[in-house]
């Protein structure tokens, strides 16, 4: 993803979970209200009832402070000017006190960018979370010879993103949890100098047609510190997303070329010497126009247990592959499943340094670049593999991505919240059905974002795993706040292992995390 001016689209955050007795109690929350707003509201009112909303995301978002939330209730959310956004962020929480945007209980609010540069743009703002919306742009309008007679870099009807994290000041500790973003002639979800991001269960497709930038359904470009960096310590974490879709299919204006338009991207982080670790779990990419996903200049990234299924379909460039790495340093890319379209990459080699690639099974496509020693070529056998609406990436009996993969601490339970079963779990975003149920809960390895340094391939001795915790669950309901100071977060299995000194408390206490983002150039 690109962008040179001054509306880039992005997405961030990030946060920890850390056991009662283990991080002490978490911080108190500070007194907070809540915002009301609907359609048949007005600015004029206190905003504070469901009875006296507001009408406008812009004046409940200027009204907040750390701990507040904003409670979105059903209609339709159009920019109020041309060029604007539907919602700018500027305001920020603070830790164990974030501002929350939200759908209000019961109803299902849709933000409709039209001729904005963005739906929700995050410029500059901490400790936000953004959970349970519909951002819909207006793609399904535009034709692509308006759009590529109409292409500028001044032009937003051409160039919306749904979700954005801006460029400039660094935003960390966002998170961006259940939504459903599509049709953005822009980009779906995307952080730039961002740090601390969680991109986590988002349907994001139907993005980045007609942006001139090179957009992506899911991207994290040039992010930044805000702190203290560890390269074995996860501050980035995209999870368990679904990902169609998404090409680009106007020329980028850097190179007067077609690029990206990849599922979910990791751009460029080595340029910018981030020093935080990025984690890409559980996530199914397919039919997207460039990769499925991939690292591109960029360091100590995991893609680990993803599902990747005919991306590279666009026939404006030379084909991506499904999942893999280019021109990176220290990235893991293991038990993941990919098919690939007939004589398309596989993966590849080019200029990485200390990649690893094993555990994976590689089905079409061209013959691997670069294989493990324990990488398997053959059909996963999806229950109903396919580029529509009912495609099932389910393992079917008989897969050979079955109790195959290498146990990976940090991903414990699969796209649904399924536990993965003991010994050798399976390969791919989905754990095997067996004996018509999902299999029991493996134990949830407990880690802190903001903790010492932990080695996310670590394996636990025997006993040293945490229980899970009550009630945990993957759904995008989970009470996810971003604090990253060890507060509970959404569970969604992907979790930095638990330092042993801290695992006797782990065991009685347990609880989990997971969290993740996108690109190529060639």
């Amino acid at each position: 993803m690109k962008r040179t001016g001054r509306y880039v689209l992005s997405a961030l955050l990030a946060g920890a979970a850390l056991p009662l007795g283990v991080a002490g109690s978490p911080p108190a929350q500070a007194a907070s209200r809540t915002y009301y707003v609907s359609t048949a509201g007005s600015d004029s009112n206190p905003g504070t009832s469901p009875s006296k909303p507001f009408r406008t995301l812009q004046k409940a978002a200027d009204s907040t402070a750390p701990g507040d939330a904003v409670s979105i209730m059903n209609g339709t959310y159009t920019e109020r000017a041309g060029g604007s956004d539907v919602l700018a962020i500027s305001r920020s929480g603070r830790p164990g006190a974030p501002i929350t945007f939200q759908a209000h209980p019961g109803h299902h609010p849709v933000i409709n960018p039209l001729t904005g540069w963005n739906g929700i743009r995050v410029s500059g703002a901490s400790y936000i979370v953004i959970r349970g919306l519909e951002i819909k742009g207006d793609s399904e309008n535009i034709s692509l010879a308006q759009a590529e007679q109409g292409a500028s870099t001044r032009k937003p009807k051409y160039n919306t993103n749904c979700l954005s994290v801006d460029r400039g000041a660094t935003s960390h500790h966002i998170d961006i949890i259940g939504n459903t973003v599509h049709h953005c002639p822009g980009g779906g979800i995307s952080a730039i100098d961002a740090d601390h991001v969680t991109i986590d269960h988002n349907h994001v497709y139907g993005n980045a047609w007609f942006s001139v930038f090179g957009q992506s359904g899911i991207s994290i470009l040039t992010a930044k510190d805000s702190d203290a960096g560890d390269g074995r310590t996860y501050k980035i974490r995209i999870t368990a997303n679904t990902v169609h879709d998404n090409e680009t299919r106007v020329k980028w204006e850097h190179c007067q070329c077609y690029s990206d338009g990849n599922g979910i991207i990791i751009d460029t982080l080595k340029g910018h010497d981030y020093k935080g670790r990025v984690l890409v779990a559980n996530n199914v990419s397919y039919d997207n126009g460039g990769s499925g996903i991939h690292s591109y200049k960029s360091q100590h990234v995991d893609i680990v247990h993803n599902t990747a299924y005919q991306n590279g379909r666009s026939t404006r460039m030379d084909p991506y592959a499904n999942i893999y790495a280019q021109d990176s340093t220290d990235v893991r890319v293991l038990n993941n499943v990919t098919s690939g379209r007939p004589g398309q990459p596989t993966n590849s080699q080019h200029r990485d340094v200390d990649v690893t690639y094993d555990y994976n099974v590689y089905y079409g496509g061209r013959a691997p670049e670069v294989k493990g020693p324990h990488d398997i070529v053959a059909d996963p056998r999806f229950v109903k593999p396919g580029t529509g609406a009912g495609a099932d990436f389910r393992l079917g009996k008989g897969s050979p991505a079955i109790g195959t993969a290498e146990p990976f601490p940090a991903v414990t339970t699969d796209i649904t919240g399924a536990g993965r079963a003991g010994g050798a779990p399976d390969r791919g975003a989905y754990a095997f059905i067996r004996n018509g149920t999902a299999p029991s809960a493996a134990p949830t390895m407990v880690g802190t974002d903001n903790g010492s340094p932990q080695n996310p391939l670590a394996t636990p001795a025997p006993g040293q795993g945490a229980r899970p915790s009550a009630g945990t669950s993957a759904s995008p309901g989970n009470d996810v706040r971003a604090t990253g100071d060890g507060e509970s977060l959404a569970r969604t299995g992907a979790n930095v292992v638990v330092p042993l000194g801290m695992a006797a408390a782990a065991l009685a206490l347990g609880g989990g995390i997971i969290f993740l983002i996108r690109r190529k150039r060639s």
